[in-house]
């Protein structure tokens, strides 16, 4: 007999926090008109701005923090960049301890899992010794969350990235690394330039815990809300049924949201709604 059991994801949407032009309480609002329950913070990480008011002001929301992306790229808060495959002694030193102020800075909002890009754009001819980097990187954080509720979780990239641009790249290092703190995160946008997004869904498997939910043409990586480029939505919600998962479905595109909200439909939104609804299916 076959039995179908259906469960909800939540439904999140990533806000920006500490940035001069951009009120806050406007994201809190814009959240709410998603219906969106849980958060992703990208903070203005310069600034180092405090996490106690945005978690109090999240709490009187009605709203959950889960997330919040790390620093990266020129986007640090002490690094002259982030890359925590980089292979240069001082580079990675730098990269992981401006990531470890990130997890202490998560830690205080109340969150829990850590976005962190593998790297950044890189010749394929030093796969090897960027992943050694990497899995040395990734080793510090884990053991910087250890006793907390804070994850770390890799996220895959498009293309170009030695390793990080297909997500077996990532999740066998993460097995490899075998932390209770290391998981990954999906970037739909990235996915679906650097493969397929089912295969890289499928690929992430058990240790997918969060994602980046935005939509493209396969070809420019441009943040576009799902239904505004070629993915298809219906299939990726099977590719997760498939994998079971049960974590937030999280929107990355919140700046085309915030510049254009009248792409907030009742069909836009019954597309989100129905990318939460899972099922489970048992012989």
């Amino acid at each position: 007999m076959t039995i179908e059991s259906l469960y909800r994801r939540p439904l999140g949407t990533m806000v920006a926090y500490g940035f001069d032009l951009i009120a806050f309480a406007s994201e809190l609002e814009l959240a709410h008109r998603l219906g969106a329950e849980v958060l992703e913070i990208f903070p203005e990480w310069r600034n180092e701005p405090d996490p106690t008011p945005l978690r109090v002001q999240v709490a009187d929301a009605g709203l959950v923090i889960h997330s919040a992306h790390g620093c990266w790229g020129g986007q640090s808060i002490r690094a002259a960049r982030v890359d925590l495959g980089n292979p240069d002694p001082d580079r990675q030193r730098e990269s992981v301890e401006d990531l470890q102020r990130c997890l202490d800075w998560l830690q205080d909002a109340g969150g829990t899992c850590l976005i962190v890009h593998p790297g950044g754009l890189s010749n394929p001819e030093e796969v090897a010794r960027r992943r050694a980097a990497l899995a040395d990187g990734l080793m510090q954080l884990a053991e910087h969350a250890r006793g907390t509720r804070l994850l770390i979780c890799v996220e895959n990239m498009p293309p170009g990235v030695h390793p990080g641009s297909r997500m077996a790249d990532l999740t066998d290092l993460v097995a490899e690394l075998n932390q209770p703190e290391l998981a990954v995160a999906l970037d739909t946008g990235h996915a679906h330039i650097s493969a397929t997004l089912e295969s890289e869904t499928k690929a992430a498997g058990r240790w997918l815990r969060t994602t980046h939910v935005h939509d493209n043409n396969g070809r420019q990586d441009t943040h576009e809300p799902p239904g505004l480029g070629t993915i298809d939505w219906h299939d990726w919600g099977r590719a997760l049924d498939a994998i079971e998962y049960r974590g937030p479905i999280m929107l990355e595109c919140v700046r085309e949201l915030r510049k254009n909200p009248a792409t907030i439909t009742p069909l836009f939104l019954e597309r989100l709604q129905w990318l939460t609804r899972g099922r489970q299916i048992t012989e």
